[in-house]
């Protein structure tokens, strides 16, 4: 019989929203166990070496006295488009303060100019407030690791949770298995994910190969409800000799883009009317790919040089800042803030990634980056599901159609505070409960199920063709007839798992776990965004390209009712 751990409450995650969450409820008194895929303080989106810098969006004043929480709040829900719970949205603006003194308080160091916060103007955002740390987020979830530590916080490496367990419509705890292939049964009285995004459900992305959605899969099977899967982020990044996020700021500098035909193709792809440098300037604004401003004909334009065969030799096109001119950059405070980040950028990359962007040409593609939307919570960071809570990317509500550039790794210690807080709260008031036995062994006999399979085909290689279709019909370009195909072979690749899969080698389990939980968020994404006949913030219909108020200005919401998945349209709440 598997290996039975109890606990107050059960964290399962090892990133920036897990740790946070371990501390909270940690401090507010209750026995907590953290369990993660990897090695913690190593495994996970917030440990992965993305880029040069982290943004952190605090609106302290400090560089804009102008700004505020009430500001920070009007850029969420203008960048939201009427797709963020508003509640959510406010709490994350005004709690944000607390964090920057708590995490210095831990050890965080955030870049500084002269005698103040070095902060500039995320995506998004119509004011300078998100604060710049060196190094990304690692030196977060290294900080946090520490205090953990320190704490003797009871942490499991190494282990995938593949069922929630469930009874009457509260979450009891969960099942996994470890590298061993030897199963455990978590007992609390409050469960937290924080498990990250589904990047990996994309042939290019800057996701580390542990964040395959399962956090999705886990809530969506056990009843709770899931909200805004159709919005997620996807941006520019180098692709060769490197993999790196290409800041936005960085278009301001008027680079040459072309194929591997030494076309320069943008032009050619811009509305009339509009010129590239207008396109460029518009895209300097924010990492993300979006609809609203103008910015959106790059993206397309690469997408399509791509997918049409005329990329390099590495899936990209080119892109070279070998002749920019600084100089050129406009004498005003975003000139002088770009001229800052751009060379912070170039010797970042030039020190620490080997390249030099001012004497080589690089490839770049589309990736994809973070889902905006995931399980719905409350203020409580509770889901719909008692006794379950969501913090971090996986959690759905305080983003909408498009997200702020340094709201995420703020949302995960907002949010990530807030789910320790009250699951804290919520398992002082219950006992643990009783899990029958027969619900432990049919989620055990699911996985068992799986590892006896004798096929021909690995998962590996079924998880790339899945890449190949999530990035081809969903990552920038949508449309009714290539959504449909990527739904038709999604389906045909659960056939092949059922008849074909082979399950002998080491790690092929866990990739046929994750396999499995890529396939229901891919079908979750690719419905929802084939139900949605708009264009809207990162969601683009290329037979729909004009947003509309009057038919959409609600959310999709997707549940498991049964054994169907049910999706219908709400409005979340607003606070007027």
């Amino acid at each position: 019989m598997a290996k039975t751990i109890g606990g107050d409450v059960f964290i399962v995650g090892g990133g920036g929203a897990a740790a946070r969450a371990a501390l909270e409820a940690h401090m507010r008194g209750s026995r907590v166990v953290m369990v993660m895929k990897g090695k913690f303080g190593e495994c996970g989106a917030t440990a992965y070496k993305v880029a040069e810098m982290a943004g952190y969006n605090v609106a302290d004043g400090k560089v804009d006295p102008q700004d505020s929480p009430s500001e920070h709040f009007k850029d969420i829900c203008r960048a939201a488009a009427g797709m963020g719970d508003e509640r959510l949205a406010k709490i994350l603006a005004e709690e944000a303060l607390q964090t920057i003194p708590e995490l210095e308080g831990w050890g965080v160091n955030f870049e500084k100019d002269k005698d103040s916060y070095l902060e500039v103007t995320g995506c998004f955002a119509s004011r300078p407030r998100m604060h710049v740390i060196k190094g990304h987020s690692e030196p977060i979830l290294a900080a946090l690791k520490r205090e953990i530590e320190r704490r003797n916080i009871q942490v499991v490496e190494f282990t995938m949770i593949t069922d929630l367990l469930t009874q009457n419509g509260i979450c009891l705890g969960a099942v996994g298995i470890d590298a061993r292939k030897e199963f455990l049964v978590f007992r609390a009285k409050s469960t937290i994910l924080a498990t990250g995004g589904a990047g990996q459900l994309f042939l290019t992305n800057l996701n580390p190969p542990d964040i395959t959605g399962d956090g999705y899969t886990l809530g969506y099977r056990a009843g709770a409800e899931m909200v805004n899967m159709e919005f997620m982020q996807a941006g520019l990044g180098i692709i060769h000799p490197i993999r790196n996020i290409l800041n936005s700021w960085v278009w301001l500098l008027h680079p040459r883009v072309y194929n591997r035909e030494g076309r320069e193709f943008l032009p050619a792809y811009l509305p009339p009317g509009m010129t590239l440098a207008e396109c460029m300037q518009a895209r300097s604004n924010h990492y993300p790919f979006s609809t609203y401003d103008g910015s959106q004909y790059i993206d397309i334009a690469i997408q399509k040089e791509i997918l049409s065969g005329r990329e390099g030799e590495h899936n990209g096109v080119f892109l070279d800042f070998t002749k920019v001119d600084e100089g050129t950059l406009p004498k005003t405070a975003r000139g002088e803030q770009v001229r800052k980040m751009w060379n912070l950028t170039w010797e970042w990359i030039r020190t620490h990634r080997g390249v030099d962007l001012k004497k080589q040409p690089v490839e770049i593609a589309c990736f994809g980056h973070a889902i905006n939307g995931g399980l719905r919570i409350n203020q409580r960071a509770e889901s719909t599901l008692k006794g379950l809570y969501a913090a971090g990317e996986v959690a759905g509500g305080p983003h909408g159609a498009d997200r702020l550039g340094g709201n995420m790794i703020l949302t995960c210690q907002v949010f990530g505070r807030r789910a320790g807080q009250f699951a804290a709260e919520d398992a002082r008031a219950r006992t643990i409960a009783r899990i029958p036995e027969e619900m432990i062994i049919r989620g055990i006999e699911r996985v068992e199920k799986l590892a006896e399979k004798k096929g021909v085909v690995q998962p590996s290689e079924l998880k790339r063709r899945l890449q190949e279709i999530m990035w081809r019909d969903v990552l920038v370009i949508r449309k009714k007839g290539s959504l449909q195909d990527c739904l038709k072979q999604v389906k045909g690749l659960r056939r092949e798992i059922d008849s074909g899969l082979s399950v002998e080698r080491n790690g092929e389990l866990w990739g046929a776990i994750e396999l499995q939980n890529m396939l229901h968020v891919a079908e979750i994404m690719a419905r929802a965004a084939l139900w949605r006949e708009e264009s809207r913030g990162s969601h683009y219909r290329e037979d729909f390209p004009q947003r509309d108020d009057e038919k959409w200005n609600k959310s999709i919401v997707t549940k498991l009712v049964g054994s169907e998945m049910k999706q219908w349209a709400e409005k979340l709440p607003s606070l007027s």
